[in-house]
């Protein structure tokens, strides 16, 4: 039978987001996914990724607008939960339990376990793709994907709308990893992005236009960091055309 730690074996494999710790052991490494959205540990890591940001960028950390921050740590969360959950369903016909209740991570930005489950062998085997996107629908985008915006509005005051649409770029940044790493598995990823993208909880979030390419329906912020520009997606990327950068 599949498990959360056969998966992550594979997914290890594919670097960066897709890691998955299966099961981390508990302790300050890794607590429940509910204290990582904590009050006290969400405005932790806002500090901590503010501070990163400035080192980066060579600003004062006090001039790091605080909702870039906010809006850089929901992407990296958010980008973990949909690449775990793509790579699964997509590669293995199998998904890990991936709602709030299940997920375990570091309470701290940069931890030893950015991402985990707390039952190994918890999940559910795929048939198809609708299949997947259905379940995916219901553990991440409407639980722990959930609960992470609905954390960041509350604790980081930062625009629905700006969450929204890093949760579907995030999305679709996600799949196109998934298939430049794993080509044959391209045309089932966009597929299966683009179910998960229709659904109510997304579907404002952002769509494709005829030639494939992708428009968010709000701004990231990151603009707002020296020498960034618009991302490639963003909202206004069609009215400044000239603004638009690579950089990420």
């Amino acid at each position: 039978m599949t498990g959360a730690a056969q998966v992550a074996d594979a997914l290890e494999q594919l670097g960066g987001f897709f890691a998955l710790a299966a099961p981390p052991a508990r302790g300050t490494d890794a607590v429940h996914w509910v204290e990582v959205l904590s009050e006290t540990a969400l405005e932790a890591r806002f500090a901590a990724v503010r501070a990163a940001l400035a080192s980066s960028t060579g600003l004062p950390v006090e001039e790091v607008d605080p909702r870039v921050a906010v809006s850089a740590t929901q992407v990296g969360l958010a980008s973990r939960l949909w690449s775990v959950a793509l790579a699964g369903a997509v590669l293995h016909s199998w998904v890990p339990d991936l709602s709030s209740a299940a997920l375990v991570a570091s309470p701290v930005h940069r931890g030893a376990v950015p991402l985990g489950v707390a039952d190994p062998d918890r999940g559910m085997p795929i048939a198809s793709t609708t299949e997947a996107a259905a379940v995916i629908g219901r553990t991440v985008t409407e639980g722990s994907l959930a609960a992470l915006d609905e954390a960041c509005a509350r604790v980081g005051r930062t625009a629905g709308r700006v969450l929204l649409s890093n949760a579907a770029s995030s999305l679709v940044g996600a799949g196109r990893v998934l298939a430049s790493r794993r080509p044959e598995a391209a045309d089932r990823t966009d597929e299966l992005v683009r179910l998960l993208l229709a659904g109510p909880a997304l579907s404002a979030g952002g769509s494709f236009a005829e030639d494939g390419t992708f428009l968010r329906s709000g701004c990231c912020l990151f603009y707002r960091l020296p020498e960034h520009g618009l991302c490639p997606d963003c909202v206004l990327a069609p009215a400044h055309p000239e603004l638009v950068t690579e950089a990420h």
